[in-house]
């Protein structure tokens, strides 16, 4: 389905029956890439929203510089052109620095927050927007496919799981390129997530908020680790609540769709 959203016609899906719930991807990475257990979870008890990104999958790039706020400003328009009140926002690495901007720009809007596997950025006095070395040298040397199955591989699953589960490290490695940004536009969606920060704004998010990480998602990224960036939106958000997943990477959603979203749907159903 498709909406114009602003200068943007977005694709977007509808999934599910009961209180809607908007799932907010990471960088770069097309709606399509939501593991449809993991949507389905939802689904049963709500309606969910997936979205393709400016410049991903089915929704065209544009030439205007990309911010986290502006993709919330995109996200926005779309629950108001769906005629959605109030939304629960699930926010996935990059995804949640955008549901971060939801709250913060549109706090009537957005009735909860669960902040999955993100951070609020680097203080003003250590941030830089430039694209981050691994980023750089891993794209120069193995080019930009090989980058980012391994990348994906390495820091969203573990080991184990992905020996015993290729087939659905495979999938999200195929969701993704098929609906892949071009390489100038991811790169243009790291340099947004890069340059996020929300740090001395998290006092005014009032909603209620699940920060959700897995124990061992500790990769140190252009970021930061999520486990120390986690902790810090917990401890700052005034009504927030950390959750830990144990042994678990970046990528719990996919590794353990049932346990990550039943979780999810137990604290949404408290406030809905």
């Amino acid at each position: 389905m498709r909406a114009v959203v602003g200068d943007v016609e977005m694709s977007y899906e509808l999934t599910g029956n009961g209180p809607p719930v908007v799932l907010v991807a990471g960088t770069g990475y097309p709606g399509r890439t939501w593991l449809p257990a993991a949507v389905a979870a939802l689904a049963a008890e709500f309606t969910v929203v997936t979205f393709d990104h400016r410049g991903t999958g089915d929704t065209a790039e544009t030439q205007v510089p990309y911010s986290t706020r502006l993709f919330a400003a995109d996200a926005l328009g779309l629950v108001d052109s769906l005629g959605l009140e109030r939304v629960h926002v699930i926010g996935h690495s990059m995804g949640g620095r955008v549901a971060q901007w939801m709250a913060l720009d549109a706090p009537e809007r957005v009735r909860t927050l669960v902040l999955a596997a993100t951070g609020a950025g680097r203080p003003p006095s250590d941030a830089h927007q430039d694209l981050p070395a691994h980023v750089r040298d891993g794209l120069a040397e193995l080019g930009y496919q090989q980058y980012m199955s391994r990348h994906q591989r390495e820091t969203f699953f573990n080991e184990s799981f992905a020996r015993k589960n290729p087939d659905v490290v495979e999938w999200l490695d195929n969701a993704f390129w098929s609906g892949r940004p071009k390489l100038d536009v991811y790169v243009r969606h790291v340099l947004a997530r890069q340059g996020h920060n929300t740090v001395d704004l998290l006092s005014q998010i009032t909603q209620p908020t699940l920060v959700l990480v897995g124990s061992s998602d500790d990769y140190q990224g252009g970021t930061g680790s999520h486990v120390e960036q986690s902790r810090f939106l917990a401890t700052h958000i005034p009504n927030a609540k950390l959750v830990m997943l144990p042994g678990m990477k970046h990528g719990y959603f996919w590794e353990r769709p049932a346990e990550s979203m039943a979780i999810v749907a137990e604290w949404l159903a408290g406030y809905t």
